[in-house]
């Protein structure tokens, strides 16, 4: 298992499929659709959950939203509505799975809209878009390009990347490059100016860094709120420091439990908790403030 998980966040998509040509565990095939998924391969990856339907709903709460996410970008709208209506009756699982299906509704509903929106946006109207002052509209404009052809927007995006002012604004058009394997160096604004090829770079949930940390939340957490809330904090920084990795010290680690904390109105003393925990207090405010920049660094207005 661990072998081809490494091989997914290598990016050797085409070999993992080789490799679980007659897997039967249910972790190997859920790797298998992720491979197949990555490649953009969906029908693959439902024939996958169509012939182990059984065995995959051994875990309902990583197969539903798989199962709908493939049908969506599929355009089976009305197939994933049936699909759901089928995870819905089945016998009841756990809390975790109720609150999955509970969202799914909306899930399918926005992707809906999203579809037919994009199809009465020109590319004009996708460029003022992406030149807009408001985050929201630049974030918009750049779900709306991943259907286009890239290249038709590649002079502008690659300007934005050294020219805007939010830093998550400029990670997101590298990672939407990275997404469609761009090959050819790009000049990029980190900390400094430098040259990038998205095609040679890993997306930010495919680093170890995040994979451990999403990973040991995931165990230690009992608060299902918490854990949650924490996840996307460590998204949110992942995709702040991309192409950058995620640390692995206990630091942040216990900076993502303060924060989580804090952020669902359970105040923690940093100061008593590091002492507590044996923790650098100078480390674990570095982290708090990263953790923050990275929260407030793009702002959505109504």
């Amino acid at each position: 298992m661990d072998s081809l998980k490494s091989l997914i966040d290598h990016q050797k998509y085409d070999l993992v499929i080789k490799l679980t040509e007659n897997a039967t565990e249910v972790s190997d095939l859920f790797y298998r659709i992720a491979a197949f998924s990555c490649l953009g391969k969906y029908e693959e990856a439902l024939f996958v959950i169509q012939d182990h339907q059984e065995v995959l709903e051994g875990k309902l709460e990583s197969l539903i939203p798989i199962h709908i996410e493939l049908l969506c970008a599929l355009d089976r709208f009305e197939q994933a509505d049936s699909v759901l209506n089928y995870y819905l009756n089945l016998p009841y699982r756990s809390q975790v799975v109720e609150e999955i299906l509970q969202k799914m509704p909306k899930i399918i509903q926005e992707e809906e809209k999203k579809k037919h929106m994009g199809f009465s946006f020109s590319e004009d109207d996708i460029l003022k878009l992406l030149y807009s002052k408001k985050d929201e509209d630049v974030l918009f404009s750049l779900d709306l390009i991943k259907t286009r052809d890239i290249y038709n927007f590649l002079p502008d995006l690659t300007k934005l990347m050294v020219s805007h002012p939010k830093k998550t604004i400029r990670n997101m058009i590298l990672i939407l490059l990275v997404q469609k394997e761009v090959d050819r160096d790009i000049v990029f604004l980190d900390e400094t100016i430098e040259k990038i090829n998205p095609k040679k770079i890993l997306q930010p949930f495919g680093k170890d860094g995040f994979n451990k940390l999403a990973k040991k939340i995931d165990m230690n957490y009992k608060d299902q709120s918490l854990k949650n809330t924490a996840i996307n904090l460590l998204s949110n920084l992942a995709i702040y420091l991309f192409p950058r990795e995620i640390s692995e010290e206990d630091e942040l680690y216990e900076a993502l439990y303060i924060e989580a904390n804090n952020y669902l109105g359970n105040e923690i003393d940093k100061i008593s908790f590091a002492k507590e925990k044996g923790l650098d207090l100078e480390k674990l405010n570095h982290y708090l403030d990263l953790l923050k920049s990275a929260l407030n660094d793009v702002t959505l207005e109504n």
